[in-house]
């Protein structure tokens, strides 16, 4: 089976400039948990997710233990939050992104998630974003193929 057969087209895209409350909004509109980056040709060039948001938001026990009981403080925490939320995707997007083409086989696509610890994968062909597919679309197939 190919990855075409199983993935999902119904991909939902953001800018490079598009500032993080945009992100969470689309985040929390469609209920999504990653949003891939493309540009203006649908072309990809990150991927950031609800963790990633989640992660810069709230700081890192490291930061807590250097800066001290500072970070502990809502109204510190609301603060960097705040002064976050304006600016674009593309400062704190990962650029790095692992991709498969259309006509690979499903399970080489898992094999790729799980070889790099990653749930979703984007489907490029010909440089362009056509879809996605994830572990979830894997194990659908997989279970309403044994039926």
């Amino acid at each position: 089976m190919k990855v075409k057969d199983v993935m999902n087209k119904e991909v939902k895209t953001i800018l490079p400039d598009t500032p993080l409350f945009k992100a969470n909004q689309t985040f929390q509109k469609y209920n999504l948990s990653y949003l891939f980056v493309v540009n203006e040709q649908k072309e990809v060039e990150g991927i950031i997710t609800y963790t990633d948001l989640f992660r810069l938001i709230l700081p890192s026990y490291q930061k807590v233990m250097e800066e001290g009981l500072l970070w502990l403080s809502p109204e510190v925490i609301e603060s960097q939050a705040h002064d976050l939320m304006n600016k674009p995707v593309k400062d704190f997007m990962k650029k790095k992104i692992i991709s498969v083409h259309p006509d690979e086989m499903v399970f080489k696509a898992g094999s790729v998630m799980v070889a790099n610890s990653i749930k979703q994968i984007p489907v490029i062909e010909n440089k362009k974003l056509i879809g996605v597919i994830s572990f979830h679309d894997i194990l659908w197939e997989l279970l309403m193929s044994n039926k």
